[in-house]
């Protein structure tokens, strides 16, 4: 692996964070019923949970992020398309402005996360009378943020015998055809209409398609997508929330043969310095899902450009692709993937395990 500053740090990280379950604030009884010892213990059980809040809200606002990128790729490669139709742009265009809402919605509830952390922290080092008046403030605000984070799922009566239910205690005073309008509702869940578990087919998008005059061999150049995306432990509260490095994969074609495109964004300024440069001939290891290893050699170098705007470098590399490693992409998923740079290599988990799969579908069909 390359040696320096960054294995450095990461030899520094020596645990994990913990994952705590979050629970709902207990009530918060009557001030005069409490003594100072009470509203102590209240208060540090509120620092408590709005730390877990705020662990929670993070993790929902980068998802938020990341789900924004992603749908934010094909809708600016459908633009680029000239052969993109207008129900195809009107309904990327819907998706980027909902997924964009969602996202502003995470950081506003992420913010709010953040001053009732505020709060309760600063009450642990306040008197009897700052606890006393600050209480009831800071319990509204977690409990509220608790139920936007958790909003609790819709209760099922379920009575013991010879006890009556809450229905059939408010059916005493109702008649049939009221009792049959209250009745919630409940659409029974169908796992194989839950899109978090079979999510659509993303659609195929052609960034590049031209025709050779002399040859008329076809070339073909799938737009760019997300493949994995890396933040180095250590490196979490230096990048405050940013990955350090994203790697966006696209399938091309000229004719019969065809080349794994990869971009990697390296939100560092000094990614020169600690991954060097990507080399001709360097090697890409591919390790899929039932354990086959392919190793692809880059057929270009690279030195990368820094792009001062985001302090991020960019890195390009081209993979071509023999027929029995393409073989291989069409039909298994991509598990994780070894990149050589000049100063040594680095390993990296594949999030979006099917996507070569998916584009070499859309590249041949």
């Amino acid at each position: 692996m390359r040696i320096g500053f960054l294995a450095l740090l990461v030899q520094l990280l020596f645990a994990q964070d913990l994952i705590f379950a979050q629970t709902r604030p207990e009530a918060l009884p009557p001030l005069d019923s409490m003594g100072f010892y009470e509203m102590n213990r209240i208060a540090g059980n509120l620092f408590d949970n709005a730390q877990q809040l705020a662990s929670a809200a993070q993790q929902l606002a980068e998802a938020a992020d990341k789900n924004y990128e992603m749908v934010l790729i094909p809708f600016e490669a459908a633009k680029k398309d000239s052969t993109s139709s207008k129900a195809l742009l009107d309904s990327l265009a819907k998706e980027v402005k909902e997924t964009n809402a969602r996202y502003k919605k995470a950081l506003k509830l992420s913010k709010r996360v953040e001053q009732a952390h505020d709060l309760t922290s600063a009450m642990t080092d306040m008197d009897s009378l700052g606890v006393r008046k600050n209480l009831p403030k800071a319990w509204k605000q977690v409990s509220q943020l608790y139920d936007e984070l958790y909003p609790p799922l819709p209760a099922i009566a379920s009575a013991k015998a010879g006890e009556k239910t809450e229905n059939e205690a408010l059916a005493e005073n109702k008649t049939k055809s009221e009792i049959q309008k209250a009745k919630p509702n409940i659409k029974k869940y169908d796992p194989s209409a839950d899109v978090m578990l079979h999510p659509p087919t993303p659609p195929c998008l052609i960034a590049v398609s031209s025709r050779d005059e002399f040859s008329g061999e076809i070339s073909r150049e799938l737009a760019h997508a997300e493949l994995f995306r890396y933040t180095n432990p250590a490196l979490k509260t230096y990048l405050q929330g940013k990955a350090h490095v994203i790697c966006e994969a696209a399938l091309a074609s000229t004719g019969t043969k065809a080349t794994l495109l990869l971009t990697f964004k390296i939100n560092d300024p000094n990614a020169r310095k600690a991954f060097g440069r990507l080399e001709k001939n360097s090697v890409a290891t591919l390790k899929f899902m039932d354990g086959t290893i392919f190793e692809l050699q880059n057929a270009i170098a690279d030195d990368g450009v820094f792009s001062p705007d985001n302090d991020a470098s960019i890195f390009h590399a081209q993979y071509p692709l023999n027929p029995e490693a393409l073989k291989k992409i069409r039909r298994n998923e991509l598990d994780k993937i070894r990149i050589l740079w000049s100063k040594g290599y680095d390993d990296y988990d594949v999030q979006q395990v099917d996507l070569l799969m998916r584009q070499a579908e859309c590249l041949f069909k």
